[in-house]
């Protein structure tokens, strides 16, 4: 399965080994560590995932889900993120939608269309009947997100998420496919 999205301003594609150094370089910085302290690994382990990664995209289906997708913008094909959907096992193993960007290109709108071109994506190829997504409640730019993408705040869930050593409290949001 190969995988290319385009929006206005961006392009969804698969990771390569080519963006090894950028990928790493965004995921260690302090912005993205906060919200997603499992993400500080290794180069080395990095390459792994993307190589991990890969394999993933022909495997997935509606119920067992992992595609992560580097996040690019269409002028110069610069990568800036990544959006992906996955099984989120603290939460019953439903699939959820997971993001980040680097800080240097927040506020710009840019991982809302990211989220919104990949749930599209995955209602429209995977059939799922929603997805979900998890958010700190005092992650104000990750909840604005998910709602500009058209997640529904559900309700709070007390989560152990990965990376983290004791259960919080979270945002549960749904978002359900109208094309079913």
């Amino acid at each position: 399965m190969s995988i290319y999205v385009e929006t206005e301003r961006l392009i969804l594609r698969q990771f390569t080994v080519n963006d090894l150094e950028e990928l790493h370089a965004i995921c260690s910085q302090p912005y993205i560590l906060k919200w997603m302290p499992d993400w500080k690994v290794s180069i080395e382990e990095r390459k792994e995932w993307i190589s991990w990664v890969g394999e993933q995209y022909a495997k997935s289906t509606k119920n067992t889900a992992r595609i992560m997708l580097a996040v690019t913008l269409k002028s110069d094909r610069k990568l800036i993120g990544m959006v992906g959907i996955g099984n989120k096992e603290e939460v019953n193993n439903e699939i959820e939608i997971a993001f980040f960007i680097s800080e240097e290109f927040s506020n710009n709108g840019y991982i809302s269309e990211a989220s919104m071109a990949m749930t599209e994506w995955v209602f429209a190829n995977l059939k799922l009947d929603y997805l979900i997504a998890i958010v700190e409640l005092d992650n104000i730019s990750s909840q604005r997100v998910v709602e500009k993408s058209g997640f529904a705040n559900l309700e709070t869930k007390w989560i152990l998420n990965s990376g983290e050593t004791e259960e919080k409290p979270f945002y549960y949001y749904r978002i359900y496919n109208r094309n079913l």
